[in-house]
C-alpha cells in the first residue's frame, strides 16, 4: 500500500476537529473525500499531507511511518498538494513553476527541460513570462497545478481546486486533470463538496460529517447505497422515505409506504420499521412493463430543467412527493396524474444503525 492512515484524529485549540479516521491509497488510486462545508475534509487532507499535526494515529508511506522512520521533510519531497486559493508568489508563471524545482536543487537547465511538458499539457505555455499577479482564477490554477505536477509527486492532495472556478472553467480543468491522472498514475487524494466532481475523478469517497466518517466505500455504492439517512441527506438523495416491511404468502418481502406496497429485492421481517431510499435515477414516468415494475399513481407538482434533463416532482401521497428524473422529451403537464414505475432493484433499504449521526 502506497500511503495509509491509520486512525488519524486532530484537535484544534483543544477541540477535537476530526474524530480517528481511517484510509488508504494504492499506486494510481484516487479518494474523494465529500462532505458539507465544516464537515472536515480540508482538516483530513491537510493532516494526510503532514501539514497538520495529528493528536492521534499515524501516517505510513510505503510502510515506513512518517516523522518516525521517514523524516517528515522526504515526505513532503515525494508528495505535492494544490488548494482552493493558488499560493503563487511574485514573479513569472514560470518561476512560480520551477520553484519546486529549484528548492531541491535542481540546475535551471534542468527545471526547464521538466516544467516545458507540463505547461504545454495545461496550456499556459504563453504565459510563462508573465507576472503571477496578473492571471485569471483559471490560469492561476493551472500554473498552481502545473508546479504539483513538474515535482512527479507519488501522491497528490487536492483540496478543493476548482471552487472558485467558474463553471465553464471548472468543467474543462476538471476533464484535462482526469486525463492526467489517468496517464500519470498518481495517487489523489480529493477533497470537494460537489459529488458531480467527485464522481467523475475518483473510484473512491469517503463521506465525512462534523468530524466524523460516516461511509468509506467504491463511489458507486455511496451513490446507490448509502450507509445512513444522513449520507443520503449529504450526497443529495431526495426520495427517503419511512415505511414498514411486510411479506406475502410466499415470504417474499414487501414495504408499506403511504397507501402504497412496493416490491423490493431486499430481504426484511416482517412488521420491521425502516428507511429506503428509491433511486432516483431508476425511476420512470411510464406504463407497466408486464408486472415487473412498481407502480405508484401521483398527480404532477413542478417540472423543472437540470442539465440535459427534467425533474419532475410528483405526489403521491399527503405528504409524499417523488422527484424522477425525465429525458427533456418528457415533460408533463402540472397536475397531469401519472405513474411512476420502477424495478425492486431501484429500493434501498438503509442499515439498520442506531447510533449513526
Amino acid at each position: 500500500m502506497l500511503l495509509r492512515a491509520e486512525e488519524i484524529s486532530v484537535k484544534r485549540a483543544g477541540r477535537v476537529t476530526l474524530e480517528p479516521c481511517s484510509f488508504s491509497l494504492a499506486s494510481g488510486e484516487r479518494l474523494a473525500v465529500y462532505g458539507p462545508n465544516g464537515a472536515g475534509k480540508s482538516t483530513l487532507l491537510q493532516a494526510a499531507a503532514g501539514l497538520l499535526p495529528i493528536a492521534t494515529g499515524g501516517i505510513a508511506f510505503r510502510g515506513m511511518a512518517v516523522g518516525r522512520e521517514m523524516p517528515l521533510l522526504d515526505y513532503h519531497r515525494r508528495t505535492a498538494a494544490v488548494f482552493q486559493e493558488p499560493l503563487l508568489l511574485r514573479g513569472t508563471v514560470r518561476h512560480n513553476i520551477e520553484l519546486g524545482l529549484e528548492l531541491r536543487g535542481v540546475a535551471a537547465e534542468e527545471r526547464a527541460r521538466r516544467a516545458l511538458p507540463w505547461m504545454e499539457r495545461l496550456r499556459i505555455t504563453h504565459l510563462a513570462d508573465r507576472p503571477a499577479g496578473l492571471l485569471s482564477g483559471g490560469e492561476a490554477q493551472r500554473t498552481s497545478l502545473c508546479r504539483a505536477l513538474v515535482l512527479e509527486p507519488e501522491v497528490l492532495f487536492l483540496d478543493e481546486p476548482l471552487s472558485a472556478l467558474d463553471a465553464p472553467t471548472r468543467g474543462r480543468l476538471l476533464g484535462e486533470l482526469a486525463e492526467i491522472l489517468d496517464d500519470q498514475r498518481i495517487a489523489t487524494l480529493f477533497v470537494t463538496h460537489d459529488l458531480d466532481e467527485a464522481a467523475e475523478l475518483c473510484e473512491r469517497c469517503l463521506v465525512l460529517d462534523a468530524g466524523h466518517s460516516l461511509q468509506q466505500d467504491a463511489m458507486t455504492a455511496v451513490i446507490e447505497r448509502p450507509a445512513s439517512r444522513r449520507v443520503a441527506e449529504i450526497i443529495g438523495a431526495v426520495n427517503v422515505f419511512d415505511g414498514v416491511v411486510v411479506t406475502d404468502n410466499r415470504g417474499t418481502a414487501s414495504i408499506e409506504w403511504s397507501g402504497h406496497r412496493i416490491r423490493t429485492s431486499l430481504e426484511g421481517r416482517a412488521g420491521t420499521r425502516v428507511t429506503f431510499l428509491l433511486r432516483e435515477e431508476r425511476l420512470g414516468l411510464r406504463p407497466s412493463s408486464g408486472g415487473t415494475f412498481n407502480e405508484v399513481r401521483g398527480r404532477v407538482q413542478r417540472v423543472r430543467r437540470r442539465g440535459n434533463g427534467n425533474i419532475v416532482s410528483v405526489r403521491v401521497g399527503n405528504p409524499c412527493s417523488l422527484q424522477v428524473r425525465c429525458g427533456i422529451s418528457e415533460q408533463p403537464s402540472l397536475d397531469e396524474e401519472v405513474t411512476v414505475s420502477f424495478p425492486p432493484e431501484a429500493v434501498w433499504i438503509f442499515p439498520q444503525q442506531p447510533n449513526c449521526i
